[in-house]
């Protein structure tokens, strides 16, 4: 059986979107159970999902600068 190979910019991709879940699901899990300081929680949860977007998005611009360079 052959093995299905992905283009590296398309499985950064979906590292980024996997991170961006989980980071959002880490963030609804601690709202849920601490429902007092919730509106913290998704403060501070937008801000790593910010961040971690913008870390996906490096790392998707250098593999394919990496990928036009080559």
């Amino acid at each position: 059986m052959a093995q299905m190979e992905l283009g590296a910019d398309k499985r950064e991709f979906a590292w980024s979107a996997l991170s961006l879940g989980v980071t959002a699901l880490v963030f609804k899990g601690a709202a849920w159970s601490y429902p007092q300081g919730a509106d913290t929680i998704w403060l501070v949860g937008a801000a790593t999902l910010v961040a971690v977007g913008l870390l996906g998005a490096r790392d998707i611009w250098r593999v394919r600068r990496e990928g036009a360079a080559a």
